[in-house]
């Protein structure tokens, strides 16, 4: 695997500490900043691996490692103080926005599936083939910036926290996805594709402290793209396109701090 280079990585997860600190004011109510990590799991998927426009074959049921992921976010709830603090509308105090990047891994091991064969679309089902093979292993390093907008209510009010201490939310938006997709044996032929997903996250924000929260969170992601790579593959002459469609899904643990 060719994971994202260190240098790169370390200043893409810095820039949302960057931004905030070079936004104007001395007071930043209503920003936070968190770090954030937690389990991620893909249903077992199928791969299309295509050779031209009219012949394809299917690994069925590819199975996915459960990997971690890790990352920071930045916030900013929309209160009448602060930073950027207005004279907002009531309302828009159960509104806020974040902008969240993360690193994972993605990997499966060698194993046995069934690949379906055909022709094209048109095939009829007794000229299709079915039968067991073995899939090598391989992994995709992926770096994810999404900015998202947040629903959110409080319960629990006291003095300290006048919104609620208790304070489940849904968040949505893109996902901008950079990744390595490669399959071990095979010579990958392009490098840091780009990628759009949807992520949808819903949780619990606890206010531990005035200036500190922990969430708990569930994440959906999906990519709409197609994702996956081309490959030069040892005794096959041309290109070989290997796509999926990734459903991610994420417990997320996230320790933030409000200013």
């Amino acid at each position: 695997m060719m994971p994202i280079s260190r240098k790169w990585l370390l200043a893409i997860l810095a820039m949302p500490i960057a931004v905030m600190f070079m936004l104007p004011g001395v007071v930043w109510g209503g920003l936070w900043m968190g770090v954030q990590g937690g389990p991620r799991y893909i249903p077992n998927t199928d791969m299309v691996q295509r050779t031209s426009w009219n012949f394809e074959k299917t690994y069925e049921e590819v199975k996915f490692d459960v990997n971690v992921t890790g990352g920071l976010t930045v916030g900013y709830d929309f209160i009448n103080q602060g930073f950027l603090g207005r004279d907002w509308p009531f309302w828009m105090k159960y509104f806020g926005v974040m902008l969240d990047v993360t690193y994972e891994n993605l990997s499966f091991d060698q194993q046995v599936v069934m690949m379906r064969e055909q022709r094209n679309n048109d095939t009829r089902p007794d000229e299709r083939k079915e039968y067991l093979t073995y899939i090598p292993s391989g992994s995709s390093s992926m770096v994810v910036f999404s900015p998202m907008i947040s629903l959110k209510y409080g319960f629990l009010p006291n003095a300290e926290n006048p919104f609620g201490r208790l304070q489940p939310y849904v968040g949505v938006g893109p996902g901008f996805v950079i990744s390595n997709p490669e399959i071990n044996g095979w010579t990958t032929e392009e490098k840091n594709k780009f990628d759009v997903a949807l992520v949808v996250e819903t949780g619990l924000r606890y206010m531990i402290f005035r200036n500190v929260s922990l969430d708990v969170a569930f994440r959906y992601r999906t990519i709409f793209t197609k994702f996956g790579n081309s490959y030069y593959v040892p005794g096959v002459s041309g290109v070989i396109d290997m796509d999926w469609n990734p459903h991610l899904f994420n417990a997320v643990f996230r320790l933030s701090y409000h200013f």
